[in-house]
């Protein structure tokens, strides 16, 4: 996430020449998509706990659409500070106000939900956003867009960097997740192998298919031919982008990090998957370093507020390279710290009481007598 927000996409390599760079070529638009994932995870998880301590139904979605609201809050705020990178927590307060109508169903019912939306949902979406193109707010969503609530719902919805359309789908598939036993190794195994294999072979395919379209996406776009390799890898070029090609059919065969494509869609959503099944495997094997890593992603608001908020103060003073080491180190001392202590994060732990699910425990009833 760091990288995807710090290092350019591409470098110049000559008169009309460009090649991606790392952050172009792997995290952008996978980061983004993993932290979705990990979002409706973390909610069927934080959904669990609050049912264990006695929470009725109406009181756990209560607190889940308080924690909604605030995180929407947050985001239009930082949303404000920093407008140079697209922030998602206002799309993740609607995206936690949804969720948990589909939380109470059955396991295999949400698998088969969240694979038909994460298929279905780019078929719809294209022509939809071809028909708006131009047509997104242009920056950040702010409180003064509420006073115009039909374009802001059609930027937070399929005009928007992250169109909920699409993106809801990658909300489910952690809800999917959360519903497995992720403390099992074969579970975890399961996780690596098949988001590791889908990902691959929806990369490849995507990859072959739109070089094949070459023509089609130079004509659109206006990018010279050389150039719509890198173009396809990360998505725009000084000047173009893959924007104009929405109004072309095979525009859903594009591998593309934000393209919001069939084959994007489900290579991001088996990477995060991958990456999961990776994570559950290492971390419980890395000893103390597995506890600075979970530490770290007990804070996860924190640092992507954090890190929002102190890139325009870094930008002007420090290289990218530098902010990115100043960024680590932030991480690891906050995953030091909540790892070696089980402390929440500080902007969890406002959210948490703030909503309400800071609640105590409620009491066990005692058992009555037996006849």
């Amino acid at each position: 996430m760091f990288a995807a927000h710090i290092f350019p996409l591409y470098e110049y390599r000559g008169p009309d020449a460009y090649s991606p760079t790392f952050t172009g070529a792997v995290a952008s638009g996978r980061a983004s998509v993993l932290f979705m994932v990990l979002a409706g995870l973390s909610l069927t998880l934080m959904t669990a706990s609050l049912a264990r301590r006695g929470f009725s139904h109406p009181k756990i979605y209560s607190v889940l659409a308080l924690r909604a609201l605030i995180i929407a809050v947050l985001g239009m705020v930082i949303g404000t500070i920093n407008e140079g990178i697209a922030v998602i927590l206002v799309h993740y307060g609607l995206l936690f106000l949804l969720l948990p109508l589909v939380l109470r169903l059955p396991r295999a019912t949400i698998w088969v939900v969240s694979v038909l939306w994460l298929v279905l949902a780019p078929l719809i979406w294209r022509p939809l956003a071809a028909g708006a193109l131009g047509q997104s707010l242009g920056h950040n969503p702010s409180f003064g867009d509420l006073l115009s609530p039909g374009p802001l719902f059609q930027d937070l919805t399929v005009t928007g960097y992250y169109p909920l359309l699409v993106w809801f789908g990658y909300g489910l598939l952690g809800v999917a997740l959360g519903h497995c036993d992720l403390g099992s190794k074969k579970t975890a195994a399961v996780l690596t192998v098949s988001g590791g294999a889908i990902a691959a072979i929806s990369y490849i395919a995507g990859r072959v298919m739109s070089l094949g379209f070459t023509g089609q996406i130079s004509a659109a776009s206006g990018a010279l031919p050389p150039l719509v390799p890198t173009l396809i890898t990360t998505g725009r070029l000084p000047g173009t982008s893959l924007d104009p090609y929405l109004a072309s059919a095979e525009y859903l065969w594009l591998p593309t990090g934000h393209s919001n494509s069939l084959l994007a869609t489900v290579h991001s959503a088996s990477c995060a998957v991958a990456v999961l099944g990776v994570l559950l495997l290492l971390v419980p094997r890395l000893g103390g370093l597995g506890r600075v890593l979970a530490g770290a992603g007990r804070a996860p608001l924190t640092l992507y507020a954090g890190h929002l908020v102190l890139l325009p103060l870094l930008d002007d003073v420090l290289e990218p390279s530098a902010i990115w080491w100043i960024l680590c180190a932030a991480t690891a001392c906050c995953g030091i710290w909540l790892g070696f202590t089980r402390a929440s994060g500080p902007l969890e732990f406002c959210v948490r009481v703030l909503s309400g699910a800071d609640g105590q425990r409620m009491p066990k009833a005692e058992p009555g007598p037996r006849f």
